[in-house]
């Protein structure tokens, strides 16, 4: 379905003006800048994608450094009656003189 610009007055004079601005004349140059419009766009599209995919992978690395520093910190402190939380946070509180 094509779209009719003369229909929309001020869609017709943002795309005139832009036209101006591009240094485009003659026919075409609506095109031109709908053209323009549409790919940048488009790569604002794949911008956000790539963005978002590197803070998934950013999250997905902290999630797998946590599980790490658990485990490694499961080791020091064997399981018992108490978490590793409470462990840990007993450990802190001996090392730092404080009451627990």
């Amino acid at each position: 379905m094509a779209i009719i610009i003369t229909n929309r007055p001020d869609l017709e004079r943002r795309v005139e003006q832009l036209a101006g601005r591009f240094g485009l004349r003659g026919r075409g140059r609506k095109t031109a800048v709908i053209e323009c419009a549409l790919a940048a766009l488009e790569e604002s599209a794949e911008q956000d994608d790539r963005e978002q995919l590197t803070i998934k992978e950013s999250i997905d690395r902290y999630i797998n450094a946590g599980a790490q520093l658990r485990e490694g910190l499961a080791k020091d402190f064997p399981s018992g009656s108490a978490p590793l939380s409470e462990s840990l946070q007993r450990s802190l509180y001996d090392e730092r003189g404080l009451p627990e």
